[in-house]
C-alpha cells in the first residue's frame, strides 16, 4: 500500500441557532503584553458568521490522505498556513511511502521542521498523524484507540469548558449555575489579566475565581486556563493568592516549551494547584 495523493479539503454550510451565536469573551493570549493587542476583543477569535434569521454560516477544514488501494484517512485542520505547510512541505515526504509507517513518518516531518518546532508546522504534522491513524483503523477494522493500548476504564468525568463566555462576575455566576443544572461536575474558566497587568489584574482574577466558586458551591471543581500567559513567579503568586477556592489547576500557565519552567513552579509549600502542561501532542499534569 501506497500514498498517492494528499489533499486538504474545505467544507462550508449552515446552522440554526436561536439568539446570538458569537464570543462574549476571549481568552488571554501570549501577546496580550502588548498594549495594542491587549486591548483586542473577543472577535479576534472569529467564529460563525451570521446570516441573518438565525442562520450562520460555518466552514470546516480536513485533510485527506489517499492509498493506491482505496482506503483513505480523513483528519481535522489544515486551514491557512497550516495547509500551505502540507502541501508544498509535507506531501512531498509522504507521497508513495507506505501509510501504515505512523511513526517512521512522523519523525521524518519532525526532522524537516528544523526552524518550525511549534505553532502551524506542527499542527500540520499533527493533521497528517491523525490521518495515518485513520487509515491504519480503517484497514484493520478497529478503532484507533483500541489500536492505541484500548480502554483502561469504562467512563472519563466531563467538564464544562466555559471559552468564549463573559467573564462578568454576574453572568459567569449565572453559566456556573446553568452548568451545575446540566450535571456537569467541573468547569474551566479562561482568564484575561496576567503578569503585565499589575494589581488591578491581580484582582480582577481573584474577583473571578471568588465569583466561580460563589456559584459552584464546594463540590464543584474549578479550573482557569491561562494560555501559555503567565510565568512563574506570577503563577505561584497566583496559586497562593486563589489556594483558598480551590483551583484544581492552571492550564499552561506558562509557555508549553519552557518545560523547566514547570519544574521550578514544584517547590515544596502549601500549594495544592495541579500546574497542567501539553507539549504538542504530550500532555501530563504536574502537581505541586
Amino acid at each position: 500500500m501506497k500514498i498517492t495523493n494528499i489533499r486538504v479539503r474545505q467544507l462550508e454550510g449552515t446552522i440554526k441557532y436561536p439568539g446570538t451565536l458569537s464570543y462574549e469573551e476571549r481568552l488571554r493570549r501570549p501577546i496580550d503584553i502588548y498594549p495594542r493587542f491587549k486591548a483586542q476583543g473577543a472577535g479576534v477569535l472569529g467564529g460563525p458568521i451570521p446570516l441573518g434569521d438565525d442562520r450562520y454560516k460555518v466552514t470546516g477544514t480536513f485533510v485527506q490522505i489517499e492509498t493506491d488501494e482505496g482506503v483513505s484517512g480523513i483528519s481535522p485542520g489544515g486551514y491557512g498556513a497550516t495547509a500551505f505547510y502540507i502541501d508544498t512541505q509535507l506531501k512531498p515526504l509522504l507521497i508513495g511511502q507506505d501509510p501504515m509507517a505512523i511513526e517512521a513518518l512522523w519523525d521524518q516531518m519532525y526532522r524537516t521542521a528544523i526552524h518550525g518546532r511549534k505553532g502551524e508546522n506542527m499542527f500540520a504534522i499533527s493533521s497528517l498523524d491523525i490521518a495515518l491513524w485513520d487509515i491504519k483503523g480503517k484497514l484493520l477494522g478497529q478503532p484507533v484507540y483500541k489500536l492505541l493500548g484500548g480502554p483502561v476504564q469504562d467512563k472519563i468525568p466531563a467538564y464544562a469548558s466555559a471559552l468564549g463566555y463573559s467573564i462578568n462576575l454576574e453572568k459567569a455566576k449565572e453559566r456556573v449555575r446553568e452548568f451545575a443544572r446540566q450535571g456537569y461536575r467541573a468547569t474551566k474558566w479562561f482568564v484575561r489579566e496576567g503578569p503585565t497587568d499589575g494589581p488591578e489584574g491581580v484582582r480582577k482574577n481573584i474577583e473571578l475565581m471568588r465569583a466561580l466558586r460563589e456559584a459552584a458551591g464546594e463540590d464543584m471543581e474549578i479550573m482557569l486556563d491561562c494560555w501559555s500567559s503567565w510565568d512563574v513567579p506570577y503563577t505561584l503568586k497566583m496559586a497562593d493568592l486563589l489556594n483558598e477556592y480551590r483551583p484544581l489547576w492552571f492550564e499552561e500557565p506558562v509557555p508549553a516549551d519552557l518545560p523547566q519552567s514547570y519544574a521550578h513552579t514544584c517547590v515544596p509549600s502549601a500549594r495544592s494547584v495541579s500546574l497542567a502542561l501539553s507539549m504538542n501532542t504530550l500532555a501530563g499534569a504536574v502537581s505541586c
